[in-house]
């Protein structure tokens, strides 16, 4: 079984039970549930609908405790793209708004800044988004690592740069 998208932490000790028994499960969550927190959404702030929704601060830490212990196997973008005028941002309305996040090109920075935060490092990032993806998707022989025979699908990013997210900027397939 693979639970996907998860965003509640109150799920985490069913979890941490089914490893126990060694039940085969494995388990994602995605960016923007480590990353944002629900206290700093404001009213009417549509670009941050999704499904499952973010939640309280309290309630990310616990997820980032949970990836820590490997209760976590994976984090995936969830990219959801959709025209920004799907997200009805001048109506406010959460209801009525397209409900997804997009994030593609922005989820590695994103998750860097909070993962060095606490104490996490490069090798944490490329297990969390590569090689547990790529074994999940049948494909640790072919991709998920830096080896002579595997797909070459690298990434250089500077981990201290600092930048300002401009969403005029995006591609069009990020948005």
């Amino acid at each position: 079984m693979h639970i996907v998208h998860l965003s509640s932490a109150d799920a985490v000790p069913m979890l941490r039970a089914a490893r126990a028994r060694a039940l085969p499960i494995t388990v994602e969550t995605c960016p923007h549930y480590l990353c944002l927190v629900a206290e700093e959404v404001g009213d009417g702030r549509t670009e941050f609908k999704c499904a499952p929704p973010i939640r309280e601060r309290e309630n990310r830490e616990r997820l980032w405790d949970a990836l820590r212990e490997g209760v976590i196997d994976l984090v995936a973008s969830d990219h959801s793209p959709c025209p920004p005028a799907m997200k009805l941002p001048e109506r406010g309305d959460f209801l009525a708004a397209w409900g997804g996040i997009a994030s593609l090109e922005l989820g590695l920075a994103a998750m860097w800044t909070e993962a060095r935060e606490r104490g996490f490092t490069p090798a944490d990032l490329a297990r969390w988004m590569s090689t547990a993806p790529a074994r999940l998707a049948g494909l640790e022989t072919a991709k998920g690592a830096i080896e002579a025979g595997r797909d070459a699908d690298l990434v250089v990013f500077d981990p201290d740069a600092a930048f300002t997210v401009d969403p005029g900027a995006c591609t069009s397939a990020t948005r």
